[in-house]
């Protein structure tokens, strides 16, 4: 069996990432994403967005997470409103609508899963990066 070790898919400090990719209020949208993790079976993003930024409504074929990490985030959830803060954590099924409007400078992660493969066995080794 392998060492563990070479099942990392990357190890991120968010914090740092944040700082790397600050939102950009020029654009329309006033967002960044970038994707931290890319696999078959799972992507995790990194959103950062001053206030007034959004997301237009979209949906993911597979189950989807929703980290606050800082700031204050209003989100149409299949036509429901929900407010987010620093620390919650949404989590909704494949096919559900959101829409993400950020209240305060803020940053999340979107995880989104992709079920209709088998899991791949694991990323790179860490020294590989």
């Amino acid at each position: 069996m392998e060492p563990q070790e070479s099942r990392i898919y990357g190890i991120f400090n968010l914090p740092t990432e944040i700082d790397r990719f600050p939102p950009d209020p020029e654009t329309e949208a006033r967002h960044r994403a970038v994707t931290l993790v890319k696999t078959d079976t799972i992507r995790v993003v990194l959103v950062t967005m001053v206030s007034d930024g959004y997301m237009h409504e979209h949906d993911a074929p597979g189950p989807v997470t929703l980290q606050v990490l800082s700031g204050t985030m209003s989100l149409s959830v299949d036509g429901g409103e929900k407010r987010l803060s620093g620390g919650d954590l949404l989590s909704v099924a494949p096919g559900v609508r959101l829409e993400i409007t950020c209240e305060d400078d803020g940053a999340f992660l979107l995880t989104i899963a992709h079920l209709s493969r088998t899991p791949d066995r694991g990323g790179r080794d860490a020294d590989e990066s």
